[in-house]
């Protein structure tokens, strides 16, 4: 990026009020703490002006990408050329008339915790996943307890011309860790929720006892990005991975965790490459285990 572009950006920030960085490091915005730095990183407020530093990046012709939680994302150690937008203060999050209503920034603990309080069912499974609302979204993210399918009302989200659309729940196209905004790419500003009226004891006791579950069955002392390896048909990819013979199996300071073979743990030192590396290998691993 050129020193006029730089300007151009640092002056449109200023105006703004979007605050911003030059040069900044990723690696602690991720949930596996590796990666380089970005030219610029932007920390929006409101999604107006989130859609504000979208529109001039555009205009520019520079990459905008959007980080939110930090999970299920590895970030290149060479860095990342244009502009990250962490959505980590977009994190409004309100109640009315029996719906949740919260911003992209919100994080997955906070929803379910913001939904206990007001003695609301069914955000339970979300709580101790890494992440944010709107990569929640993206992915439809869940485990056995649910997913956010379950769970949506409606969504507000940017498409890449800048153009914003309200999909109902039976437009989102949701599937197993898919969904319409993953596949053409946009962007989820706010999301509106619905559970159903419950104790809030029975709700903190599930709770309680799916941080248990995921204490005891996956390695959370390590730094990771949680389960790194989608389903195959016909299998189930930890045991795939086990059967292969990869657990345990590293690669620099990445290691297949023994206690869940579904992640990839760092182990203290490990570089995006080494994760990617890895994953490379127990892909292949997997396949020729399929194949056999």
């Amino acid at each position: 990026m050129n020193r006029t572009v730089r300007k151009r950006l640092i002056d449109f920030f200023n105006f703004k009020n979007i605050e911003f960085f030059e040069d900044f490091s990723l690696k602690e915005f991720t949930s596996y703490k590796t990666g380089g730095k970005t030219e610029f990183v932007v920390f929006p407020d409101s999604t107006e002006k989130l859609k504000q530093a979208f529109l001039f990046a555009k205009k520019l012709n520079i990459h905008f990408y959007i980080l939110g939680g930090g999970a299920n994302v590895i970030v290149s150690d060479t860095g990342v050329k244009g502009i990250v937008c962490i959505t980590k203060k977009l994190n409004k999050i309100s109640f009315k008339e029996g719906k949740i209503f919260a911003e992209a920034g919100v994080s997955l603990e906070k929803l379910a915790d913001f939904a206990c309080g007001k003695g609301i069912s069914g955000f339970e499974f979300a709580y101790n996943i890494p992440g944010s609302v709107g990569g929640a979204i993206i992915m439809n993210a869940g485990n056995n307890y649910g997913e956010f399918a379950n769970i949506i009302c409606k969504v507000r989200a940017m498409g890449r011309d800048g153009r914003v659309f309200v999909f109902r729940k039976n437009l989102c196209e949701f599937g197993y860790r898919n969904s319409i905004f993953k596949r053409k790419r946009f962007i989820v500003l706010d999301a509106v929720f619905k559970g159903s009226r419950s104790e809030k004891a029975q709700i903190l006791s599930l709770m309680k006892k799916i941080k248990e579950e995921r204490e005891k069955k996956f390695p959370l002392e390590y730094p990771n990005a949680g389960s790194v390896f989608k389903r195959p048909k016909g299998y189930y990819a930890g045991k795939l991975i086990e059967d292969s013979g990869c657990g345990g199996l590293r690669v620099g300071d990445a290691m297949v965790s023994e206690k869940h073979k579904g992640f990839i743990v760092n182990l203290g030192n490990a570089t995006s490459q080494d994760i990617k590396d890895l994953i490379s290998l127990v892909q292949k691993k997997g396949l020729r285990k399929i194949w056999c």
